[in-house]
């Protein structure tokens, strides 16, 4: 029998031990590298943090994952996701108490995102659909500031306010502004941040104004309507003007324009230095001593509860 130096049986001893630590390292790395799969029969459902969406947003996206006990897969169990708009990111995840979370990128295409996810041998429930964008449309509303403009016209704010059906506002919805007079300058294509986009509208005649949104939840979401007055001037006139010496006698009229606000404050400056305001509206008279022989102007002036204001002049000659 040949004896082994012990040197040599030391050596061979810690070849052994490094041989075996080195072999389990490797099953150990070969194992870590394996994923973790939803055993068969389990169930996966997903959830969605909402199921409208602006262009250029996010959206939560959950999977659930039971074993057919119903208890919650492994912690670690991967869960990859798919949808058919957008980007998934990342696009797999690993479940902490049976859960599994994402999130859905929405981008600049407007559509309707249609997600699925799988793992291992789990049935998924069903897939969810997040409509992206117009899809996500259900109402325009419009509003207009002033919505009446003085009678030689002028320019309104138009903003309009784009949301889903749960009232949510909806950014980066392309919207486009109609009207059958005037003209239109729209500032912004499509929705802000808040969901709205703003225009002005320029007219000197009544105009009826619309915002749109194509491709909505129902095809085309329109707004109602939203009406732009302009206002009548009040009418102003002088009738007979009778001159008996120094004495002059006015016959005027004040009314109220077609349509108009009510006559608030009628006046007569008689040219020679003085007025008389708080005349009443109507067909009325006026008399006016003046001081000395000589041509004066006479101006009637009529103001209405809108602000607007007509002048009419005579001239008086006193002889």
């Amino acid at each position: 029998m040949t004896r082994q130096n012990p040197t040599t049986a030391r050596r061979h001893s810690r070849w052994l031990q490094a041989c075996g630590l080195a072999l389990g390292l490797l099953l150990t790395a070969s194992c870590s590298k394996a994923s973790l799969m939803a055993p068969s029969s389990s169930t996966l459902t997903l959830l969605v943090s909402r199921t409208t969406v602006g262009l250029s947003a996010s959206v939560t996206v959950t999977a659930l994952v039971n074993e057919s006990s119903g208890t919650p897969v492994h912690d670690g169990t991967v869960v990859a996701f798919f949808s058919t708009l957008g980007t998934i990111s990342p696009a797999q995840a690993t479940t902490t108490n049976g859960q599994a979370t994402v999130q859905l990128l929405t981008g600049t295409q407007s559509g309707v995102a249609e997600i699925t996810a799988t793992s291992g041998g789990a049935k998924l429930a069903s897939t969810v659909k997040v409509g992206v964008g117009a899809a996500a449309v259900a109402r325009v509303d419009l509003m207009a500031s002033p919505t009446s403009l003085p009678s030689i016209g002028g320019t309104t704010l138009l903003t309009a306010t784009v949301s889903d059906g749960d009232g949510n506002r909806l950014s980066g919805i392309p919207v486009t502004f109609y009207t059958d007079n005037g003209n239109l300058d729209q500032s912004g294509v499509s929705t802000n941040s808040n969901g709205q986009v703003q225009g002005q509208l320029t007219t000197t005649v009544r105009a009826s104004v619309t915002a749109s949104v194509a491709g909505g939840t129902s095809g085309s979401v329109r707004s109602d309507p939203v009406i732009i007055t302009v206002r009548t001037q009040p009418t102003a006139s002088f009738g007979t003007v009778t001159v008996s010496g120094f004495q002059a006698t006015f016959v005027y009229s004040a009314f109220p324009g077609a349509g108009g606000a009510a006559v608030t404050s009628v006046s007569i400056t008689f040219g020679d230095g003085t007025s008389q305001g708080s005349l009443s509206p109507g067909n009325q008279s006026v008399v006016h001593v003046y001081p000395r022989i000589d041509n004066f102007s006479a101006l009637l002036t009529v103001t209405d509860a809108a602000g607007e204001t007509m002048t009419a002049s005579t001239t008086v000659v006193v002889k």
